[in-house]
């Protein structure tokens, strides 16, 4: 123990720093001298972090953390979840090994590849975040790539969903309009729990917090389609309403078995999630500039825009080798 007590009542600890040079220092307190020789003369391994340990200061360093990725973070790592196995491992010393555990374990919930790589990005962000935070020598995930994934071709069309509207009950028509002009996706995160203090009508403006990432997109619609928000605004600000799409002031749960019967009769085939997709490529399809089109889907980057929906202007190639100008060449 390198623990003592002076003359005028102060307790002395010794340590070497970092760089192996003696040095003291003193404490009124003795529990707190005491505490501070016992975490400079611990074992090494003793310091290191669980990946357990790591997660708790995780959470508690990021108390702004999207709720739903907080939430999965915990389930990732609790008991019976795919990283369950992990917790006890020393944070900088998980493996690749590990890595393909953790695919296998998703393999077995039959989850897609696109899943495992969003649960494999959230435990290479918290040990980036551990680097960042000095509790980490390095990020051992740091060069794993994730798996491949097909993108899918969005075969879907404007006219499907024409032929689909009037078949909708009144709220799933509606719910289909601000999906469209919003590019919003369907469901209880976005789309049925977005609130008319999101739409700023003097500006022309909805702002909206994605489900995906928790961030805000600011999306500049169709004014006719403002034209009606407005209106329908003033009816359910007169009746108490906050939620932009409900049904009779009620909050829309379940839409599947409404919109599966409205196929059927329709004679299409399309997902509610299509109207996202479909919003994109009508926007690419007129002319809009990609950067315009991702700020409008909320995409951080115009590469996932580009890599999804490239493919479905298919007269965008050829339209952009017409505008070349024409050169003459002398013949040899």
């Amino acid at each position: 123990m390198s623990l003592s007590q002076r003359s005028d009542g102060r307790f002395i600890v010794k340590y070497k720093d970092d760089s192996g040079v003696w040095k003291q220092r003193s404490f009124r307190d003795k529990a707190i001298a005491e505490a501070f020789d016992a975490e400079q003369n611990a074992p090494e391994e003793e310091l290191r972090l669980t990946m357990g340990e790591l997660i708790v200061k995780y959470l508690h360093g990021n108390p702004d953390l999207f709720h739903e990725t907080r939430e999965r973070i915990i389930w990732l790592y609790a008991d019976g979840g795919p990283c369950a196995f992990m917790r006890d491992k020393y944070a900088d010393s998980l493996t690749r090994q590990d890595l393909e555990r953790l695919r296998e374990n998703m393999r077995a919930r039959k989850a897609s590849n696109n899943t495992t790589n969003h649960y494999q990005a959230y435990t290479r962000a918290i040990l980036a975040w551990g680097v960042d935070q000095g509790l980490l020598l390095l990020n051992p995930w740091r060069d794993f790539k994730k798996l491949k994934i097909a993108k899918p071709l969005h075969k879907a069309t404007l006219l499907d969903l024409k032929r689909l509207y009037p078949f909708l009950p009144p709220y799933l028509q509606w719910a289909a309009k601000t999906a469209f002009f919003l590019a919003l996706r369907p469901g209880q995160v976005e789309l049925f729990s977005l609130q008319w203090d999101a739409f700023n009508f003097r500006r022309g403006i909805v702002s909206i917090r994605q489900g995906k990432t928790g961030r805000i997109k600011n999306v500049y619609p169709n004014p006719v389609y403002m034209q009606e928000a407005a209106a329908r605004y003033t009816e359910d600000f007169q009746r108490g309403i906050d939620l932009v799409c409900h049904n009779v002031g009620r909050r829309v749960l379940s839409y599947h078995k409404a919109w599966g019967k409205a196929c059927r009769q329709a004679g299409v085939s399309l997902r509610f999630y299509d109207v996202r997709h479909l919003a994109a490529t009508e926007m690419l399809a007129r002319g809009a500039a990609l950067a315009a089109v991702a700020a409008q889907l909320g995409h951080a980057s115009v590469t996932t825009t580009g890599s999804t929906y490239a493919h479905v202007t298919p007269g965008g190639q050829s339209h952009a080798g017409s505008l070349m100008p024409a050169i003459d060449v002398d013949p040899l």
